[in-house]
């Protein structure tokens, strides 16, 4: 299953100025076996790897000093191998399991500039908050779950990839419909990596709800990781509770009957930073660069294929009877679009709400370009109401255009696209 990431990859292998790279992400988005599918194809000399999770003995090559000759040294006498400089890439996995090899990195980029190092860890924002990080000496790249594109190009539906990727104004008129059971599909199945595959393996949605289960179980059993920092039932009740709040304004004492305030807002932040959530904020939209107006904040669950599964609903029936989408009030919609733009904007994805009191408009999402602000609102079904779109384009006219994702067909009313949803992660 080729992943996008793989030429931001293949860039980075070739940048005369190349750092160390980290590999960010959740749990089981597919970080290693991308880097050692990038390893074995992109080098002519071979993949180095060292799992600091599993081989606890490697340890102690880092912690003496951060001399990066005597550290390579020692790993090929640990490894009976020779890493060779400008030909292998030394893939540095679980990392957070030893602190002091994040140190190292620095003087990797400083003193052995030419070899090509990539590391990766679970938790990595959460196990390393408390350590000093080598700014500017190493370069990170975020990965995500696949994409509705990417599931695709799994599924080697090659005839609807040629479609999201081509220009949009070239695209077929009524050519949606072709989209429908994939997008249905994606829903359920996600964009986890082990669902994908096993589900494109044996076309067995049970299964796939079953390895949906086990990796909410392996998130959850992490939770104990994060104590004494927050309360671990603290984070099971805000894990249960954003499947009913995706899309809408937090306030945090919904998220739990439990617990106060500060400690669900700590709470928030530990799943924000394992990643598990996603938060965007409100921003203003008076000029650029976007700048966060108050404390309004959405979550997002990191996967449309877990949040189904963790929110408990009979998809097999919507399934049949083609409702899923507009299940949940329009949230798998939304969540759907966020997915897909986080995917795409680096995380730099806000919304829009006017923050006066009494005041109700809200816009979706909000994300921007160098010159440009581009409000998206999505509609789950195929009309809605469009005030607040109205009210924004109105009061803001320097603002050229706004999009709808829905499943109406495609559009335009003077500033205003109307966008197929499955183009949600190529058209902006």
């Amino acid at each position: 299953m080729l992943r996008e990431k793989i030429h931001h990859l293949i860039a980075w292998k070739t940048k005369p100025n190349r750092k160390p790279l980290i590999v960010n992400g959740a749990r089981q988005v597919g970080k290693s076996w991308l880097i050692r599918h990038f390893g074995n194809t992109n080098f002519t000399g071979k993949l180095v790897e060292i799992n600091l999770e599993k081989s606890k003995n490697l340890h102690l090559i880092f912690q003496p000093d951060f001399d990066v000759k005597r550290i390579v040294f020692e790993l090929n006498l640990a490894l009976n191998t020779s890493i060779i400089v400008g030909e292998d890439l030394l893939f540095i996995d679980e990392i957070q399991a030893c602190p002091e090899a994040l140190g190292s990195l620095r003087y990797f980029y400083e003193e052995m500039p030419q070899l090509h190092v990539i590391v990766a860890g679970s938790l990595l924002d959460f196990e390393f908050r408390n350590q000093p990080f080598p700014v500017g000496r190493v370069e990170i790249m975020n990965l995500y779950p696949m994409t509705f594109l990417e599931f695709l190009k799994a599924r080697n539906k090659n005839n609807l990839v040629q479609l999201l990727e081509m220009p949009f104004e070239n695209v077929p008129q009524n050519v949606e419909h072709y989209f429908e059971e994939d997008f249905m599909l994606y829903l359920i199945v996600g964009g986890m990596p082990e669902c994908v595959n096993y589900f494109i393996a044996t076309n067995d949605l049970i299964g796939v709800k079953n390895i949906q289960d086990d990796l909410l179980y392996s998130y959850e059993q992490d939770f104990k990781k994060y104590q004494p920092a927050v309360n671990s039932d603290c984070l099971l009740d805000i894990l249960e509770s954003t499947t009913k709040f995706v899309g809408n304004q937090i306030i945090y004492t919904k998220l739990s009957q439990r617990f106060t305030s500060p400690t669900i807002k700590r709470g928030v932040e530990v799943l924000k930073t394992a990643r598990l959530l996603y938060g965007i904020h409100n921003v203003s939209v008076s000029g650029l660069p976007l700048t966060v107006s108050g404390k309004q904040f959405k979550l997002f669950f990191l996967d449309v294929g877990l949040l189904l599964r963790k929110s408990n609903l009979d998809y097999q029936n919507l399934y049949i009877k083609n409702e899923l989408s507009v299940a949940f009030q329009g949230m798998l919609s939304e969540q759907f679009v966020a997915q897909q733009l986080i995917a795409q904007t680096e995380q730099k994805t806000y919304y829009w709400a006017r923050t006066e009191s009494g005041a109700s408009s809200e816009i979706d999402f909000v994300i921007s370009s160098a010159t440009k602000i581009l409000p998206i609102e999505v509609k789950s079904g195929k009309s809605g109401s469009l005030k607040s779109l109205h009210y924004l384009l109105d009061k803001n006219p320097t603002i050229e255009r706004a999009i709808v994702f829905s499943h109406a067909k495609r559009g335009k009313l003077n500033s205003i696209e109307f966008i197929p949803i499955y183009w949600a992660g190529t058209i902006v």
